[in-house]
């Protein structure tokens, strides 16, 4: 049995959404959390409070993979594998929507404490086929209380 720590942290997110024919928009998002490492991989647990919706996020990754879970008013699942297609789904109040995610980089910078390091994924989101747009996510983690 592996050893499994966990540690409380404090995670800035900064979401970088670029749609056709528009400019890029940037969302940036501070929260607290806790971190925990299995084997090779990182689980980061924290809440998201946006326009009074709230969503307890999960976001699991490591070298090769990831996949972000969110509960709460919003329910989702989106899986990350460098240069494939995955699919995932969204749940809102009007029914549950097939997405697929196609990873175009990924890159998870670990430090030498469990409590600090990096994780961005960039990303294609299609709806139905069709593209919505072109997603960076960047989680930059450090030692909480």
């Amino acid at each position: 049995m592996s050893d499994v720590l966990t540690a409380p942290v404090k995670i800035k997110i900064i979401t970088t959404i670029t749609q056709q024919d528009t400019a890029p928009e940037k969302f940036e998002l501070w929260s607290e959390g806790t971190i925990m490492q299995k084997n090779d991989q990182i689980y980061l647990r924290y809440e998201e409070v946006q326009e009074d919706q709230h969503r307890n996020t999960t976001l699991r990754f490591g070298q090769k993979d990831a996949v972000i879970i969110r509960n709460g008013d919003i329910k989702m699942r989106m899986p990350f594998v460098l240069g494939q297609a995955r699919k995932g789904h969204y749940n809102s109040n009007y029914g549950q929507i097939s997405i697929v995610t196609l990873t175009k980089e990924m890159k998870f910078e670990p430090s030498k404490s469990i409590q600090n390091g990096r994780f961005y994924v960039q990303y294609e989101l299609l709806v139905g086929e069709q593209s919505v747009g072109d997603y960076c996510l960047e989680l930059n983690y450090t030692e909480g209380n």
